[in-house]
């Protein structure tokens, strides 16, 4: 499993595969096709490069060695990953909008926020 950090550096989810886990294992969403969906099958942004956009073209969290967005942090340690849970069958997944222009900014928006859309 691979640490997702967020714009402070500290770990908040962890991408097993095409599946986003919370710190405790939990499934949040899943990747398809370049685009984060939710388990109602919601477009929540776009993920390349290993940083996570939101649907403004904002980056709003990033994997070890994200590149072409903003300065990066030095991420912290992450704690020792948890057992995933079974991902849920997925939901249809909606029409994503037209990809915006990539920003080399932060997204107002924090990760809890970003999975809540």
């Amino acid at each position: 499993m691979e640490p997702i950090y967020a714009q402070d550096g500290k770990v908040v989810a962890w991408r097993n595969g095409n599946n986003i886990h919370a710190l405790d294992g939990k499934h949040t969403a899943v990747l398809s096709g370049g685009s984060l969906y939710g388990h109602r099958g919601q477009h929540l942004g776009r993920v390349a490069s290993g940083l996570y956009r939101d649907n403004a073209g904002a980056v709003v969290a990033f994997e070890k060695g994200a590149r072409g967005g903003p300065m990066l942090p030095i991420g912290a340690i992450p704690p020792i990953p948890p057992i995933p849970a079974i991902p849920p069958i997925p939901a249809i997944p909606s029409i994503p909008p037209i990809a915006p222009i990539p920003s080399l900014k932060w997204s107002a928006m924090n990760w809890q926020g970003y999975l809540k859309q």
